[in-house]
């Protein structure tokens, strides 16, 4: 038995994947580094730069049908494999491939409602930057289909493969697309990526549709449950992505564009709080269902995810609030920024506890317990209803009385800090709740 073998007996499964995919894929966020933190600012002017993110984030709105379907898919792929259901397996994969061609007709709709007022509100010119935004919803969505049957067939080894591949093609398209036109080189460049996944795992999961595995309907004696899983996982998802689109979109409409600039530069520093939490979230899914689909417990997994989210979390935000001023100082194009350090800070502290909340979520649906829709999806639109109002509260003058208009200007949500701050106190009521849903569920199971 060889040294590696050795470490990954003792670590687990969990402690190991997670290792494996969390270096693969910090080798392609150097390379995404110095897109988002050179490329970007070097191409796309200031006055467009805060528009970056929320294109992204429309542009993956566009996908929700997909979304959905990629849940759906998540959730019983896993299963049906450890049941050694090997013919439902290649069932579900050869159905839901030709069924994009459907879901994509729904996202087109959407995209000729929404993109028009999008582009409107995000201050940005549309010509070929809506066919490449829904270019890339729709990859960025579907591809997800092919690498979660990767992870539901725990095939970790070839995803970090994908990871790793994928971000220095990203860097060679961009680095020729975005002098031409900054915007609609970047999304060139993101739509990229997951066309080269998509085309990697149809060569990995040849050996999971082969002839010699006898097709079984994937829907055979478990219609209801079926039905009765698409329609709360569409719940959430809906409700997630809102909120992230709200967010994003209303940053660049209600704030300044140097703020909506700057909240672009700190994100890409604040979001290395999240990606230990985000590598655990995807591996601990097909564990978790592996384990209910044979009757053992596995809260154990989700308290793991927990202890690295928040252990890598915590260190990078104390990290960013210390060093972010020398951190701005590096180069010429950030200097401008350094004023926001707390603000990136905040935001660290933001991303954690919601990759934290994400990780209960994806834990209990990979139980088939779906009891954190009852607060998750009314505190997912509160959230977006509280920053549409309190950033737009001129709409009420002559609706409201006065003084509570005037109250809702006090707060002042339309300032960077303060949106930040409003978003960490939604994050965190959640994590509360998850929190003692998760230890009563432990002190049931000991009594």
């Amino acid at each position: 038995m060889n040294f590696l073998q050795k470490v990954r007996n003792r670590l687990g499964e969990f402690w190991w994947y997670s290792a494996m995919l969390f270096v693969a894929m910090r080798f392609g966020d150097v390379v995404n580094a110095f897109i988002g933190l050179y490329l970007v600012p070097k191409y796309v002017d200031q006055a467009e730069l805060g528009a970056v993110l929320p294109l992204l984030q429309v542009s993956s709105f566009l996908g929700v049908p997909i979304t959905i379907a990629v849940s759906i898919f998540n959730r019983y792929l896993p299963r049906f494999k450890a049941e050694g259901e090997d013919g439902r397996v290649k069932s579900m994969i050869l159905a839901f491939i030709p069924s994009i061609a459907g879901l994509v007709a729904v996202s087109s709709l959407i995209a000729v409602f929404l993109l028009p007022h999008v582009f409107e509100r995000l201050r940005v010119a549309s010509g070929s930057l809506g066919i490449l935004m829904f270019a890339t919803g729709v990859l960025t969505t579907t591809a997800p289909v092919f690498i979660n049957a990767l992870q539901g067939l725990k095939k970790f080894n070839a995803i970090s493969l994908l990871h790793a591949a994928a971000a220095p093609l990203r860097l060679a398209v961009m680095v020729v697309a975005m002098p031409f036109r900054a915007l609609s080189g970047y999304m060139l460049g993101q739509a990229s990526t997951p066309l080269f996944q998509i085309a990697a795992s149809c060569f990995a999961l040849r050996k999971s549709v082969s002839k010699k595995i006898e097709t079984v309907p994937f829907w055979r004696g478990r219609g209801r449950e079926f039905v009765r899983f698409s329609l709360l996982i569409a719940a959430w998802v809906l409700s997630t992505n809102l909120a992230s689109v709200v967010q994003t979109v209303i940053i660049r409409q209600r704030l300044s564009e140097a703020e909506s600039a700057a909240y672009y530069m700190i994100s890409r520093f604040a979001e290395l709080a999240a990606y230990a939490g985000m590598a655990a979230t995807f591996i601990m899914v097909p564990l978790a269902v592996e384990a209910s689909a044979k009757g053992k417990r596995s809260i154990g997994l989700l308290w793991k995810s927990w202890l690295t989210t928040f252990a890598t979390g915590g260190t990078c935000t104390v990290l960013l609030a210390v060093f972010g001023g020398w951190l701005f100082s590096i180069l010429p194009m950030w200097r401008p920024y350094a004023g926001y350090v707390p603000e990136m800070a905040l935001l660290s502290a933001y991303l954690t506890v919601f990759i934290a909340t994400t990780n209960f979520c994806n834990y209990e649906s990979a139980e088939n317990r779906f009891g954190f829709l009852w607060y998750t999806v009314p505190l997912n639109l509160a959230q977006c209803a509280f920053l549409v109002c309190f950033t737009g509260y001129r709409f009420f003058d002559g609706i409201l009385p006065a003084g509570a208009v005037d109250w809702m200007a006090s707060l002042d949500v339309a300032n960077l800090r303060n949106l930040i701050c409003s978003l960490l106190v939604f994050a965190s009521v959640q994590m509360v709740i998850h929190f003692i849903r998760a230890a009563a569920r432990i002190s049931s199971a000991k009594n």
